[in-house]
């Protein structure tokens, strides 16, 4: 049975909207409709229906027609995933020897079912790497 944690009711869409929103952050993008829809390869109309949702549950706040800002609960979470899949990307790469041209599909998948428990141990187990297969740095997790 599942507890309750800290991830409480934020499904696997909301965490990968957050993800890309983290990322576009990290890169100094533009936090956009446009720039959300083009890295998910969703249609704007798509996004925008999905922002309402989050910042809804305070998880962005958006400008009307305008940049999105994660709050910081929603930076936590896209932070965490971002940790997740990075880690389960060298764990598929190092451990399991599947091609790092694989493992961005794989990790994509798996970045949701991981618990936070899980996310640590694994973490621990790989000596606490600081790069994924592809070279980009793996964040903390906390």
């Amino acid at each position: 049975m599942r507890t309750k944690s800290s991830k409480k009711n934020i499904s696997a869409t909301q965490e990968d909207y957050l993800r890309t929103i983290y990322l576009l952050q990290k890169k100094n993008l533009p936090i956009s409709v446009t720039n959300i829809a083009e890295k998910l390869g969703l249609s704007k109309s798509t996004v925008s229906e999905r922002l309402k949702e989050l910042a809804r549950d305070k998880l962005i706040k958006q400008e009307l027609y305008g940049r999105v800002t994660p709050t910081p609960k929603g930076l936590v979470v896209g932070k965490k995933v971002t940790h997740k899949h990075r880690v389960i990307e060298v764990f598929l790469s190092k451990k399991l020897n599947i091609p790092s041209d694989e493992v961005h599909i794989e990790a994509d998948i798996l970045e949701h079912a991981l618990s936070d428990k899980v996310a640590r141990k694994l973490d621990e187990f790989l000596g606490h790497p600081t790069r994924d297969p592809h070279g980009s740095n793996i964040p903390s997790f906390d």
